[in-house]
């Protein structure tokens, strides 16, 4: 007759190294991967939770918990509950599995409360099939250790916390006195499948030799299984400090680029600015008006010709229609000419632009609108604009000029 084995801890902070173990999202040494498509769940969990460290913080928000929990306090209890390698193989081979699986789902929530169990996960892929159980400790009534105050005469009383409300307390579930009756349920539970509790107390010097050796190598195989869970989750952590350690490198490289590249652009704006400096000496404006000044001394028809040009070019025409009138020929303008004298824009249509020399001065050039000076042309279209503005006032008509303002 085999031995049952049940083994109860308290889990760390989310126990995400351990779901990750229990759900095969990393391999561990001892599974054979053959066999892993063997393992199955064993509770169908809700549709609003996909793992098993969703499922324990499920049942904590939906337990009606009024007391704060702390950062440190224990959230689950890792259960893995099997029997002897040759026991276990035999209840496998007599197709009494499945049998086993639901007489401990029965015997976990009938000891911790069924909505407190919220996983339990077949285990085939290794040399003994177990389950891991995942236990919510959420207990009602009071606390193990409240102690009752006598009431002081005078003394403001308040008043108690409800003592059936729901909190989380790994300390009352794993109190020594449970601990040892779950190991005595158990057994006896599991009776039926040929299997006995283990050495309790004093008992064990009645233990034969080779009880003990097997109820050693029975802890060996599961402690065996814990270390792999360590073992990955330091193997996860030393590639974090590896990936940190990168990270650290890459940073370190890329400031000495930056600081390198600063000091070589600083480096280009103090020449800019020096360079600056130095073409804004060579090329001070009087320096500039002294050079023109010079060089219309020496073509005094080319400040006219600029004039001209300027002229053309502040009533709106294009540089083609400039060339055309220099070369003698008519320009016809549509739209708008701009006046810079009065900076105002008139309407043309069809207007004829062309350019002249002044009679008593062959050097001298007028532009002409429809045969009137331009200049006369936009002092006529300005005094009746104005006067349309100011009917009252009259114009004043020149002689030869047409209005005079």
């Amino acid at each position: 007759m085999g031995f049952v084995v049940l083994h109860i801890d308290k889990a760390s902070g989310n126990d995400a190294g351990m779901t990750a173990h229990i759900e095969r999202t990393i391999d561990p040494a001892n599974a054979d991967k053959e066999r892993t498509h063997l393992n199955r769940e064993l509770i169908e969990f809700s549709e609003s939770v996909a793992s098993r460290t969703q499922a324990i913080q499920h049942r904590i928000d939906t337990a009606g918990i009024t007391r704060k929990i702390g950062t440190n306090q224990v959230r689950a209890l890792r259960i893995m509950l099997s029997g002897t390698p040759e026991d276990m193989q035999r209840i496998e081979a007599g197709g009494k599995l499945d049998e086993w699986c639901g007489d401990n789902l029965e015997w976990l929530r009938k000891t911790y409360g069924a909505d407190n169990v919220v996983s339990a996960v077949l285990h085939m892929d290794e040399k003994t099939p177990h389950i891991h159980a995942t236990v919510v400790p959420i207990v009602t009534g009071e606390r193990r250790k409240a102690v009752a105050k006598p009431i002081e005469p005078g003394k403001k009383q308040y008043r108690k916390k409800k003592t059936n409300a729901p909190r989380l307390c790994a300390d009352d579930v794993m109190a020594r006195p449970k601990l040892k009756e779950y190991q005595d349920t158990y057994a006896k539970a599991m009776a039926k499948y040929g299997l006995k509790r283990g050495i309790d107390g004093s008992e064990a010097k009645h233990t034969t030799n080779q009880e003990y050796y097997r109820e050693l190598f029975v802890q060996k195989d599961e402690l065996r299984e814990y270390v792999e869970v360590l073992q990955e989750q330091k193997a996860d952590i030393n590639e974090k400090i590896r990936d940190l350690y990168d990270r650290k490198d890459e940073a370190r490289e890329k400031f000495l680029n930056m600081h390198e590249y600063n000091k070589q652009k600083e480096s280009e704006i103090s020449m800019t600015e020096s360079r600056l400096a130095q073409l804004k000496q060579d090329y001070e404006p009087y320096k500039a008006q002294e050079d023109m000044d010079l060089f219309f001394g020496v073509f005094p028809k080319l400040s006219e010709h600029l004039r001209t040009v300027q002229l053309c070019k502040g009533i709106g025409l294009a540089v083609e229609a400039i060339k055309k009138l220099f070369n003698g020929e008519a320009v016809v303008a549509n739209g708008k000419l701009h006046s810079p004298e009065y900076d105002h824009s008139f309407n043309v249509q069809d207007a004829k632009l062309q350019l002249f020399k002044e009679p008593d001065n062959p050097d001298k050039f007028r532009l002409s609108l429809n045969g009137q000076n331009i200049i006369d042309w936009f002092r006529q279209r300005y005094q009746e604009l104005k006067y349309m503005a100011r009917p009252h006032i009259k114009p004043e008509m020149g002689k030869n000029k047409g209005i005079k303002r």
